[in-house]
């Protein structure tokens, strides 16, 4: 089974205030398309954000997981490398918390790579004509806390094999990308 989950939205750090994430409608959309795929939509908050994830790694035992982040100030689609434990904040979630320097899993590893084929994944994208690009650091915002929480997750006793985080630029549409991230399913799911 695969989870892919979106964020709602949010106030980036250089102060544009989202009404819309298009990654929670991405989520929905691919949870809907692809069989055995299920889509939800993560909070934006330290504490919110890593309950809900670790409910939905419970509730739903999925073998693999996608996180979908938008990046509003980002040229780039991204597929990040690794994941840092690491959660640090000058600029509050949509509940005020601003962590310094904070682990997002007490005495875990410093970092994980994702298990994720990039060359695959980016030639499946290519497929659908949309530029990937690896990337390898996620920040230190909730797009890396839940990153790490399934990087972590996949090195435990659970169901959870492959944890895979994608930077989503602004587009003018979504429709290649949505076209390729249903690729990107099924290659993994079949694999």
């Amino acid at each position: 089974m695969l989870l892919i989950t979106g964020f709602e939205p949010f106030t980036t750090g250089l102060g544009l205030r989202l009404d819309h994430n298009p990654t929670a409608t991405l989520a929905k959309a691919i949870g809907r398309r692809v069989e055995g795929a299920r889509g939800e939509v993560l909070p934006v908050s330290y504490a919110e954000t890593k309950t809900a994830l670790l409910d939905l790694f419970e509730a739903h035992q999925p073998t693999h997981w996608i996180g979908l982040g938008y990046a509003p100030h980002r040229e780039t689609l991204d597929i990040e490398t690794f994941a840092v434990n690491v959660e640090h904040a000058t600029s509050p979630d949509n509940t005020g918390e601003t962590p310094w320097m904070r682990p997002v899993v007490e005495g875990g590893a410093p970092a994980i790579q994702t298990r994720l084929d990039m060359k695959e994944a980016i030639a499946t994208f290519a497929r659908h004509g949309v530029v990937a690009n690896p990337a390898f650091h996620a920040g230190t915002f909730l797009c890396n806390q839940s990153f790490y929480l399934g990087c972590h997750a996949t090195e435990g006793h659970g169901p959870l094999t492959m944890a895979v985080f994608i930077h989503v630029p602004p587009m003018e549409s979504f429709a290649a990308f949505e076209d390729g991230l249903v690729g990107l399913a099924h290659a993994i799911l079949d694999a």
